[in-house]
């Protein structure tokens, strides 16, 4: 049996990962994203498995070409940029990486936090210019006492909790959509106040740190109705994804002085245009979708990625299969 045929679109996030899948699979490897290709080279090619990250996406024109295609796996937990459902319906596995950029990403949540409150690329902007006197009269924020409230409770909520709770003391408040036991043990550890209310975060938070997938039930969950009950001294981060932010509502909310500030490590549309609308506020933050990619995160993920979808191409038990039970039930249909 030879190795297994990999379609990767899209270089991978660590070159170690790369190398792995190189020696256990034949690779073609497409170094920019254009459906059109991608559904031409399948009609004419035939291919054991897909890899790929974003802005790359699977969309239902390409799987119309997966004839053979028996697994497809993304580069980290989120797999919006993946038709799930109509994969499912395919018989094709689907695979991602879930909590390896975990304590990546929590760590940006909390470098956008103090970022925000510290207004740091502004101070670093005006000191280049030699604008030293800036800070005259421009204050900073301090964590310490702060209340952060996170929208969801998983395993990167769960550690920005205990980063802020244990560094700065400050009181954390986090959502989830029902409190389970699992919930309860966790938010006790760390000293996390549950709430099942949404309202509640965003009217009592200093700090609302956004931490939920984005599903056709989230997209742009975060609106104006939400996020016109914050303080008018308060900030918005979102190291989640962008869709589930309504941006024409908080730019109204930015123009309108509603809040404070805000941090974005993700966009709706991503690569952003130039003239995105957050570029031109100097209270809002943004970083290019770096949160789970630190070098430690970006190799881990990489390698494991590789492995477990050659592991599956192979038939042998992969535990990310995110789709393993919708695949049992249309195979039993």
């Amino acid at each position: 049996m030879g190795k297994p045929k990999v379609l990767q679109l899209l270089p991978m996030y660590h070159p170690d990962g790369e190398a792995i899948l190189n020696n256990l699979a034949e690779v073609t490897k497409f170094q920019n994203f254009d459906e059109q290709q991608v559904v031409e080279f399948l009609a004419d090619n035939s291919v054991d498995g897909i890899i790929l990250r974003a802005p790359a996406a699977i969309t239902p024109a390409i799987l119309d070409q997966c004839s053979g295609v028996r697994a497809i796996s993304g580069a980290g937990v989120g797999l919006d940029n993946i038709d799930v459902k109509y994969a499912s319906e395919k018989g094709i596995a689907i695979l991602n990486a879930p909590s390896l950029n975990s304590q990546a990403t929590a760590e940006h949540a909390v470098s956008l936090i103090m970022a925000a409150m510290k207004n740091t690329s502004v101070f670093n902007e005006e000191t280049k210019k030699g604008n030293f006197s800036y800070r005259d009269g421009n204050y900073t924020s301090e964590l310490h006492g702060k209340k952060v409230g996170l929208v969801g409770f998983g395993s990167i909520a769960q550690k920005v909790a205990k980063m802020l709770y244990a560094g700065f003391g400050m009181e954390v408040t986090a959502y989830v959509r029902s409190i389970s036991e699992k919930h309860r043990v966790a938010a006790a550890d760390i000293s996390v106040d549950l709430t099942t209310s949404l309202d509640r975060i965003f009217k009592e938070s200093d700090i609302v740190s956004l931490h939920i997938p984005l599903k056709k039930e989230t997209e742009k969950i975060i609106d104006k109705s939400l996020l016109s009950l914050m303080k008018k001294n308060s900030y918005l981060i979102n190291t989640a994804r962008g869709g589930i932010i309504n941006e024409s509502d908080l730019v109204e909310v930015l123009e309108n002085g509603s809040i404070k500030g805000a941090a974005m490590d993700v966009f709706a549309k991503e690569p952003p245009p130039a003239d995105h609308p957050f570029f031109k506020f100097e209270q809002v933050t943004v970083t290019p979708h770096i949160g789970g990619i630190s070098e430690e995160a970006a190799r881990k993920t990489s390698v494991t990625i590789a492995q477990n979808l050659v592991s599956a191409l192979e038939g042998k038990e992969v535990p990310t299969i995110v789709n393993r039970e919708s695949i049992r039930l249309e195979a039993g249909n």
